[in-house]
């Protein structure tokens, strides 16, 4: 099956992340812990664009506050044993964005 995929733009508001799929105009959604935003975005926009939620990517975008990043980044460097800079090279994006995710580019999540 051909897969589609939405970029989730996540952002904390209060106790709550709040997310926008550009692709989709209109479509957001509130979730209280991130693990949750995958499903939730894909949900919603199978039920937005009616297709199936199988053939749906979501690309999880978290915007943490820069304390928090840098915080996460030391974090990575230590549990996965890389140097300050290997951390940065896979954190950085065009325009000052952070991937407090730690991974290479975009958290993608696997088809389920």
């Amino acid at each position: 099956m051909e897969t589609t995929t939405f970029t989730a733009l996540c952002e904390r508001a209060g106790r709550w992340w709040t997310i926008r799929v550009p692709q989709v105009e209109g479509l957001t959604a509130q979730v209280r812990s991130l693990d949750q935003a995958e499903i939730m975005t894909r949900t919603s926009i199978a039920r937005a664009l009616g297709i199936p939620p199988e053939s749906i990517r979501v690309e999880i975008l978290p915007d943490a506050p820069a304390p928090v990043a840098h915080a996460l980044q030391a974090d990575a460097v230590h549990m996965l044993g890389l140097s300050p800079a290997e951390i940065e090279k896979y954190t950085s994006r065009p325009g000052g964005a952070t991937n407090v995710r730690g991974s290479s580019g975009p958290m993608q999540m696997a088809d389920q």
